[in-house]
């Protein structure tokens, strides 16, 4: 081919794209002025790339830099966003299938800071007295300002038998207090429960896991039995529940809703959108039920508190939730690292977003902080400050007194039940 006929073909592509650009109009024009502002920020990175690299006291490793460059632009993003290097991705995809030694807690960032969602009971942490809002500020002497979620459950995790020494700080505390742990294998009981005077039944979820739902359906079973039959109202406690395997949530509130949206999640991206239904096969007779909820609530137990509000099918007790409603997608990098990138939301059935909103109780009931006066919060043990242990504790439950309040005086609060169905 000619240098001219090239140059001819070159002009007649140009005229095409014109021409196209033309008949699209400004859709086609914020495309190219949005591409030409990422090539200009990709400009200003390359250069400050090469004058780091140049100018830098020290020599600095490239691929180092490139990587705290995506780390950061990742958890940029939100608390539960995060990026993996080549050198630990398959470390973290072990450990989401394993079993490891741990504390019992579940955490997350809040405000920029490492915070307790929730202790899991009868677990290491629940016996040491850590509570849902404490804010973890050392790990074994070292700073968690400016850790990431995924920094801090490697620092958290650990051999079983293993210590490891948290500081945290709580309203009511001057300075924070030191507690040593050892880690154990966290064994998880899904579902607890009793049955309370006139028939009440009373069932924890503790945390969504494979078994909950047959669970759940087992604990109903024996409180039929316990009762003969005559169950008079459901006390569902969700408190400090930081939630699980969405399906199992989905199954759980199935067994009370029998027609439309159990929950559904939003994203900007093709296949996102997820709508769960209920069916009307298998589920339960309808009689009163109350939910409690609190500052731990998370997750998987937010989308059935939430849903079973919103179905008129409860009536929720107890304070805010802790409001953790958004999906995490882990995508592998042709090099190997990977993404944990935020990808949809939740909603509840009324279209309420979960996340960062959490769900609001129908009657609220705060529970009184202990009063703390001299640091008496805490005793000094071999040179370390402990907080009170969970175990053994008989202070009144005013949330489930409540709660059991409202079963026995059904007629007087059923009006607290709305449907309200945007969706």
């Amino acid at each position: 081919m000619s240098i001219k006929k090239g140059k001819l073909r070159f002009v007649l592509l140009l005229t095409m794209v014109f021409l196209v650009g033309v008949s699209l109009g400004k859709g086609l024009d914020n495309v190219l002025a949005e591409s030409d502002d990422i090539y200009k920020e990709l400009e200003i990175f390359t250069n400050a790339l090469n004058l780091i690299r140049e100018n830098y006291v020290d020599e600095v490793n490239t691929r180092d830099m490139i990587n705290g460059a995506i780390s950061g632009m990742v958890t940029s993003l939100d608390e539960h966003s995060a990026y993996i290097t080549a050198e630990k991705f398959k470390d973290f995809l072990d450990d989401t299938k394993g079993s490891f030694g741990g504390l019992g807690i579940y955490i997350s960032i809040v405000d920029g800071t490492l915070t307790v969602i929730s202790p899991i009971e009868d677990t290491p942490a629940w016996r040491a007295g850590l509570k849902a809002g404490d804010k973890i500020v050392i790990i074994d002497g070292v700073s968690t300002k400016g850790i990431s979620l995924l920094e801090a459950q490697k620092k958290l995790k650990g051999k079983k038998g293993t210590k490891v020494t948290i500081a945290i700080m709580r309203k009511g505390f001057t300075k924070p207090k030191n507690i040593t742990i050892v880690r154990e294998i966290i064994k998880l009981k899904s579902v607890k429960h009793e049955i309370y005077d006139n028939n009440v039944a009373y069932i924890r979820i503790t945390h969504f896991i494979e078994t909950t739902t047959e669970d759940f359906k087992k604990a109903l079973e024996s409180a039929e039995d316990k009762t003969n039959g005559d169950i008079r109202g459901i006390i569902l406690d969700l408190r400090n529940d930081p939630g699980g395997l969405l399906s199992k949530s989905v199954e759980v509130c199935d067994m009370f809703v029998d027609e439309g949206t159990i929950v559904y999640t939003e994203g900007r991206v093709a296949g996102s959108r997820m709508v769960f239904k209920a069916h009307r096969l298998g589920t339960l007779p309808e009689i009163p039920m109350v939910i409690l909820i609190n500052g731990g609530s998370a997750s998987a137990s937010e989308i059935v508190a939430g849903s079973l509000k919103d179905h008129g099918r409860a009536i929720l007790v107890g304070t805010k939730s802790f409001g953790k409603g958004s999906v995490q997608t882990i995508i592998s990098m042709s090099d190997g690292s990977g993404i944990k990138l935020t990808t949809a939301k939740y909603f509840t059935p009324s279209g309420v977003s979960i996340h960062g909103e959490g769900i609001e109780p129908n009657i609220v009931v705060e529970i009184p902080e202990p009063e703390v006066e001299k640091d008496e919060s805490a005793a000094d043990v071999d040179g370390e400050e402990m907080v009170e242990d969970n175990k053994d504790k008989k202070k009144k439950d005013i949330q489930l007194e409540k709660a059991k309040e409202v079963i026995n005086n059904w007629a007087k609060y059923r009006n607290l039940l709305k449907v309200d169905l945007n969706k």
